[in-house]
């Protein structure tokens, strides 16, 4: 499932002259569809006191675009993209506890001295961002809102001991089916920038679970 993905989440590039991916087109030229029109890459700024963050990210793949452009230099874009969170620790293992993801020594797995030790929670969504986009030739700029169907969730940890390596994962994690955020972009022609925000009301695993505060800020390639 880490086939090209999620994020964000997230934002909405896909260039108008971009043809190679448009399955339909208003006669009036107002109203599009594309498929398979972006992906993209974002860093999650983490904030959590559960553990120290490492690198952590999305990456989301467009399944389906509807555009509307009322006039030439304002735009609507509806996005349905599929998204994949992961977290990853740098001094905690990610372990559940009747599906409840939480943190805790890496011995809880090991039961001693270990090296490369790295530990994980994945997260798969559907997102649908709704951005609200400025048009100025090739420049665009965009904000919006998006919500978040999150379908499954695993944790993972993995490490050697004694010149062996161990995986362990575990899947079914508990995630909220919903969140939601605040998203604003910038791109030029097929490239863009995005910046994601999610409130604190929006949380992705539930009461209970390791604390996960994040925002992000990432790429975007339009096909």
């Amino acid at each position: 499932m880490l086939a090209l993905a999620a994020l964000v989440a997230i934002p909405v590039f896909a260039q108008d002259e971009e043809e190679d991916t448009r399955v339909y087109t208003s006669p009036n030229g107002k109203v599009f569809v594309d498929m398979l029109g972006h992906m993209g890459y974002g860093y999650h700024f983490v904030n959590t006191n559960d553990f120290t963050p490492a690198w952590s990210g999305e990456f989301f793949m467009n399944i389906l675009q509807l555009g509307l452009r009322p006039a030439d230099v304002f735009g609507i874009d509806l996005n349905i993209d599929f998204l994949w969170n992961n977290f990853d620790s740098k001094d905690k293992a990610f372990v559940q506890e009747n599906q409840i993801v939480k943190t805790a020594d890496y011995d809880y797995y090991t039961h001693g001295a270990a090296e490369n030790k790295h530990s994980g929670l994945d997260v798969f969504s559907l997102n649908a961002p709704l951005v609200l986009k400025g048009i100025f030739g090739d420049f665009q700029l965009g904000a919006g809102a998006f919500a978040t169907w999150n379908i499954s969730g695993e944790t993972f940890c993995r490490y050697r001991q004694n010149n062996v390596r161990a995986q362990y994962e575990e899947v079914k994690a508990k995630v909220n089916p919903f969140t939601y955020g605040f998203i604003a972009s910038v791109s030029y022609k097929e490239f863009g920038l995005y910046f994601r925000y999610n409130p604190k009301s929006s949380r992705l695993l539930p009461e209970g679970s390791v604390d996960l505060g994040y925002s992000t800020l990432g790429i975007v390639l339009g096909f």
